[in-house]
């Protein structure tokens, strides 16, 4: 007769692992998280990342696996204010050197363009900083807009440098990277006890 027992609690055992499974990552999480490696992989495959983009990136930088999650969320803004100026530079150098007037106003845009994504980027690590999380996330949105709008620029043409494309493409991965670690912060403080 024990058997029934043991039954129910099993049974009871798989729901709670079900629910357990289910339950959104960000619900056991805490901004004084450290990070590790399977910490690292589970951020990285929340919905709109490029996960391997995402690892390599992250793992590239030794001081990440030394990082809480609040952290982690200032050093992706920090690189991606660093690849926003590296792009910016980009941009400036080919609308000085480029001996196709057709891309020169493309070119002019992007740098316009990623003038934007720059200052939003460094308002929204502002808003990491006072854990206004929220905003954070609707700062490298911005950002991401205002790439776009620069990719559109090239939409279309053959003649584009493979640099220009891989900037823009790094950087809206890099803005969705911050955009997902700032919402999964956001619905982690709307979960926590006041």
């Amino acid at each position: 007769m024990a058997y029934p027992c043991v039954k129910r609690n099993v049974f009871s055992l798989l729901l709670l692992l079900v629910l357990l499974s289910i339950t959104p990552l960000s619900s056991s999480l805490s901004p004084s998280d450290k990070v590790t490696k399977a910490f690292l992989s589970r951020l990285c495959t929340e919905p709109n990342i490029d996960t391997n983009f995402c690892i390599t990136w992250l793992i590239s930088d030794p001081t990440t696996y030394t990082l809480d999650l609040q952290g982690l969320l200032d050093l992706v803004f920090q690189k991606t204010q660093l690849l926003g100026y590296k792009s910016l530079a980009a941009m400036k150098g080919s609308v000085r050197t480029t001996t196709d007037p057709t891309l020169k106003t493309p070119y002019e845009t992007c740098v316009r363009d990623y003038e934007g994504a720059i200052k939003a980027i460094e308002e929204a690590q502002g808003f990491v900083t006072s854990k206004a999380y929220q905003l954070a996330s609707q700062g490298a949105a911005k950002a991401f807009i205002s790439i776009s709008v620069c990719e559109a620029q090239f939409e279309g043409r053959a003649d584009v440098p493979v640099y220009v494309t891989k900037l823009n493409l790094f950087f809206k991965r890099m803005c969705n990277i911050d955009r997902v670690f700032s919402d999964v912060l956001t619905s982690f403080m709307y979960l926590s006890p006041a």
